[in-house]
């Protein structure tokens, strides 16, 4: 036998190896009889994403008999997971999910478990240095919303300390830096005319969380503009240091939290819809 088909055969041997473990793995993992209700869970249906933005992965039919959805053509969509169960197909056990796509949730179907995982999102106040808050910041994709509102503010530096500021700015008593002066609270701006505190910046990005971002933006480019900061008041505002809170519909709980990748009424309690900003100057 020469080398390479000894390779060969050896490369094979070990992927099915590696597929066979991993879907023993997932096996021993599943509860009997497991099923996800998100009628019965705390937050209702419960975020996910996809584990590879660029890998084919198809949303089917209940009978799976139909490709309905390939997730890979979604790339900017979370996944609310309703429903999910124990399914047998080709003999093998595995868990699946139905899910909504939250850009669109006439985009839907069961999709393997595997594919998706937990969108989490971390407050500042889990973060000791600033370098590593704004680079979570800038590559973890449940702040991409958070990202976008920097993009408003293009020459504001975004800074750890009064990010944790703008984490408590949902209270009745926010806690204030003492190290800034001249807070803006970019929360309570409201549109043209408008009293109602429903109407504000932090309602609205409440209310749509986990929305498509652009439109969402947009609006409160809006408001911005309505209050007294247009394109050119905000890009001058170099002075000024912005923090920002965002958790957007993802869970707020640590990842050792969860000890079972599958959806749980009595663990996945803990979704977060809001996106908090505070602009102030340092003294």
């Amino acid at each position: 036998m020469n080398k390479l088909k000894l390779v060969l055969i050896l490369l094979t041997t070990i992927v099915s190896f590696a597929i066979v473990t991993a879907g023993n793995a997932e096996a021993n993992q599943l509860p009997a009889n497991y099923s996800f209700n998100y009628h019965k869970a705390q937050v209702g249906a419960v975020p996910y994403k996809a584990k590879s933005a660029s890998q084919s992965a198809y949303l089917w039919n209940y009978r799976h008999t139909k490709r309905l959805h390939n997730i890979k053509n979604y790339a900017n969509s979370n996944w609310y997971v309703f429903y999910a169960k124990a399914k047998k197909y080709n003999n093998k056990r595995a868990v699946y999910y139905y899910v909504g796509a939250s850009a669109n949730f006439k985009i839907k179907g069961w999709i393997w478990s595997g594919y998706l995982t937990r969108l989490l999102a971390k407050s500042p106040a889990n973060f000791n240095t600033e370098s590593t808050f704004i680079n979570y910041v800038k590559t973890d994709r449940s702040q991409r919303l958070a990202r976008a509102i920097l993009k408003l503010f293009p020459n504001t530096q975004l800074k750890l300390d009064l990010s944790k500021t703008a984490a408590t700015s949902g209270n009745w008593k926010p806690t204030l830096d003492p190290n800034y002066t001249n807070y803006i609270n970019v929360n309570d701006l409201k549109p043209a005319g408008s009293t109602q505190v429903s109407d504000d910046i932090m309602w609205y990005l409440s209310k749509t969380a986990g929305k498509p971002i652009t439109q969402r933006v947009n609006h409160v480019k809006r408001i911005l503009n309505e209050n007294g900061y247009p394109d050119e008041k905000r890009k001058s505002m170099d002075h000024y240091y912005i923090g920002i809170a965002s958790f957007d519909g993802a869970q707020d709980s640590p990842e050792s939290y969860f000890t079972t990748p599958y959806p749980s009424v009595l663990l996945d309690d803990s979704q977060n819809n809001g996106t908090l900003i505070y602009l102030a100057t340092a003294k």
